[in-house]
């Protein structure tokens, strides 16, 4: 894969959807800086930033993490988040020219987002993982969130938007995992 630049997460909702669209600094996990924020994105949103990193999703410079239903659970609000996920993924397959092992697309349950930012089982999940990302952002809400006059990285980022970063740290999280162990492999070959 090329050089990552970009990292959109999107938590997809029955009416709208958690979104960020991230700059990646460097290597680290949360190297990132926090570009554009949706607490609320509507479909229309959503293609619109997919559409304007067209070419970084072809040429494999843009990251793509998309939360998606637990397998086996059914509702109303679960069914029309699917098809959210799938329009997401039909949009991806659109831009990326059917190239879906060039073009990546991370799909996370958020059972594996929990487990990727090692956030464990509790009642007050959605509180865990903000807390974790102020953590990974910069220590300290301070530092990582800021104020108008002095914003942080994650300045901006609210309601939905949160799990939609989540998703977009968790799939960083995932890919340097997966370089790691196809390294570890390679050496011990």
């Amino acid at each position: 894969m090329s050089a990552l630049r970009y990292v959109i997460g999107i938590d997809p909702g029955p009416t709208s959807s958690g979104l960020v669209v991230c700059s990646v600094r460097g290597p680290a996990d949360a190297d990132m800086t926090v570009n554009q924020t949706y607490k609320a994105a509507s479909w229309k949103d959503v293609r619109a930033e997919l559409e304007n990193r067209g070419i970084d999703i072809r040429t494999g410079h843009c990251l793509v993490a998309l939360e998606r239903v637990q397998p086996g659970v059914s509702s109303w609000s679960l069914t029309k988040t699917s098809e959210i996920c799938g329009r997401v993924m039909q949009m991806h397959d659109v831009i990326g020219c059917g190239m879906s092992q060039v073009v990546p697309l991370q799909l996370l349950t958020r059972s594996t987002i929990l487990s990727l930012m090692r956030v464990g089982r509790s009642s007050q999940r959605d509180k865990m993982v903000r807390a974790r990302l102020i953590e990974m952002f910069g220590g300290d809400r301070a530092t990582a969130i800021g104020t108008v006059k002095r914003p942080g990285p994650l300045h901006g980022v609210a309601s939905h938007a949160w799990a939609a970063l989540a998703a977009a740290v968790a799939a960083r999280v995932h890919l340097r995992e997966q370089r790691e162990l196809h390294l570890a492999h390679e050496r011990a070959r």
